[in-house]
């Protein structure tokens, strides 16, 4: 018995010593100590059925949405345009309504997308409302900021005071420089060519300006606003900016806080000569410079205004070519000059920086409408020109095109200069009534150069503090075809109203009715269906411009004379049909709100 199992051990010990366990059995009919074959290696079990799929999710609760496309460009020039489109679609069980439901700029002031923007949020239209599985598009402009570079913009719906919601629309998008300005500077100094007319060494011309009351202030804190502006302005063919010499109170709180232009900087010289060397040099822009805004806080005292006048005076020998014209003061009866005291001191300041330079010197703009208060400003020969702010009455029946025919009335007052400017006419963000019509906008300036005015300033709520951008305001760029059309000269043609003897065409309205009235405007007919406002021309030797404007439906117009004229679109410039019409030979004119016809008498 000792043998055997010592044997049975020494053979467990050689199988370990190989590396592998044979389990050895003990079977009566085998023999305690016989090996068996190893069994068979059963197959892997298969494997697990896969998990089931997950329940499908429970439909959204409250606000959800989904980005079904959008159009976001992936380069733009800065300064320049785009529209945008964001198409979103309402997966939650809220209803989107006006107001309370708006596509945000994410990341508010601080992101990239209110940069483009120019603000946070898109509202929806009034009144509207996206309900649950409905999809609506957001269509927006957005602008290419500054400075250059990559952005990335995004937006998103946010439910105003409650939460953000929903994916984000957007890209990356590169800003690009534009390209080189290649407009030359006009040449010479401004001087009046009779009968009203402007010219300099480069000829006649109709001049375009914008109010840019902020100018000095960024000459000295932020070059690169007022950079990107003049940048602006000269590509679309303005021809001078309207500046503040001094602004704001500079011992208390007003609407100028942060924004003040003060002369007692110690700078202040080099400043108003900086910005007249910056936009003339580099832009080819030349500046109205108005010396005096809120006279009575920024510089209250008659010694301190005469020494201000000599302070520009100074600064313009050797830029007389550089400068438009000076103004003494914006609205002076509510800028330090109120009352009879204060109009004589303007009137003395007037003269007196008259009587020193050969630049263009006006005074303000008078009081009230009336020709007998242009008188009371302007007479006696203290001034070149007048500077005039028309009324913006919107609520008489022609309704908003009042304020863009105002300008024919001036040459009815005598005794004041002969030129005038258009100087604060209504515009996009301006006091009192705005417009953003870019049409209208459009028919405002070449209202006044057909009325005899050879200065038109576009007045926006952008050019007064610059709280805004420039660029975002509406017909910015609607003038920049103007002078393909226009007469240099036109401001000097014999001007003409379209039922006096020398117009090109009478005008005829329709009544509610449809029947034709004669030498009507629509305005002068108690639910009119078609007609103009008015259809004022200027007349030249054989040649006319005639400018139907205000078009309700479409205008018929007649010749008095045998004539020959093209139709042109003023926004693009185009001509849109050459006509050939003989005397009493009616026809009509559709499409638009304004025409310029401009031709010869056969």
């Amino acid at each position: 018995m000792q043998k055997k199992t010592r044997t049975l051990a020494l053979a467990l010990v050689a199988t370990a010593a190989l590396g592998s366990i044979h389990v050895l059995t003990a079977e009566p009919s085998l023999g305690i100590g016989r090996r068996r074959n190893p069994p068979t290696q059963p197959p892997p079990p298969p494997p697990p059925p896969p998990p089931p799929p997950p329940p499908p999710p429970p439909p959204a609760q409250g606000d959800a949405a989904n980005v079904v496309r959008h159009t976001v460009p992936d380069r733009i020039v800065r300064g320049s345009s785009a529209q945008v489109e964001v198409e979103l679609e309402n997966t939650g069980t809220s209803t989107w309504t006006a107001g309370l439901y708006k596509l945000g700029s994410v990341g508010d002031g601080n992101g990239d997308a209110n940069a483009f923007l120019g603000g946070n949020r898109v509202g929806l239209p009034n009144g509207a409302r996206i309900e649950p599985g409905q999809r609506h598009t957001f269509r927006f402009t957005v602008r290419g900021p500054a400075p250059e570079g990559s952005y990335d913009p995004r937006w998103r719906m946010v439910h105003e005071g409650v939460r953000w919601f929903g994916a984000e629309a957007g890209r990356t998008v590169t800003v690009e420089a534009p390209p080189p300005i290649t407009r030359n500077a006009r040449r010479g100094r401004v001087r009046i060519a009779p009968p009203r007319s402007l010219e300099d060494d480069d000829g006649r011309f109709n001049a375009l300006g914008t109010t840019l009351f902020w100018a000095a202030w960024a000459y000295k804190h932020d070059r690169r606003k007022l950079e990107d502006a003049l940048d602006l302005l000269a590509r679309n063919g303005f021809d001078y900016i309207r500046c503040l010499g001094v602004v704001g109170d500079p011992g208390g709180p007003d609407y100028w806080d942060g924004r003040e232009i003060l002369w007692q900087w110690p700078d202040y010289d080099d400043v108003i000569a900086g910005v007249t060397d910056l936009a003339y040099d580099q832009y080819g822009i030349r500046v109205e410079w108005t010396l005096i805004g809120d006279g009575q806080v920024s510089i209250p005292r008659e010694s301190d205004r005469f020494g201000l006048v000599d302070k520009f005076l100074a600064m313009s020998i050797g830029r007389e070519h550089k400068i438009i014209h000076f103004e003494l003061a914006n609205e002076a009866w509510q800028n330090g000059f109120g009352g009879p005291d204060g109009m004589r001191q303007l009137r003395r300041l007037t003269r007196y920086m008259n009587d020193r330079t050969d630049i263009l010197v006006a005074a303000s703009a008078p009081f009230g409408q009336e020709c007998t208060d242009t008188q009371d400003l302007y007479g006696g020969g203290i001034a070149d020109i007048v500077t005039l702010h028309l009324d913006r009455n919107i609520n008489l029946a022609d309704g908003p095109w009042r304020p863009i025919r105002q300008a024919w009335h001036h040459e009815y007052c005598t005794g004041v200069p002969a030129v005038a400017s258009n100087n604060e006419p209504i515009g996009p963000g301006a006091s009192v009534a705005t417009e953003n019509d870019p049409r209208r906008l459009l028919a405002g300036a070449i209202a006044t150069y057909v009325s005899n005015m050879p200065m038109y300033v576009f007045h926006t709520g952008a050019g007064v503090r610059g709280d805004t951008d420039l660029a975002a305001m509406p017909g910015i760029d609607v003038y920049r075809n103007m002078r393909s059309y226009l007469p240099d000269d036109l401001a000097s043609w014999t001007r003409q109203n379209h039922h006096w003897a020398g117009a090109p065409f009478r005008v005829h309205a329709r009544d509610q009715n449809g029947n034709i009235e004669v030498d009507k405007m629509w305005p002068d007919l108690h639910r009119a269906q078609a007609g103009a406002v008015r259809a004022f021309s200027g007349v030249n030797g054989n040649r006319f411009f005639t400018f139907p404007m205000g078009i309700r439906d479409h205008v018929i117009l007649e010749p008095r004379r045998d004539v020959e004229f093209d139709v042109i679109d003023p926004v693009t410039g185009n001509v849109l049909r050459h006509e050939v019409r003989n005397a009493g030979e009616r026809f009509e004119l559709r499409g638009s709100t304004i025409f310029v016809l401009k031709g010869r008498f056969r």
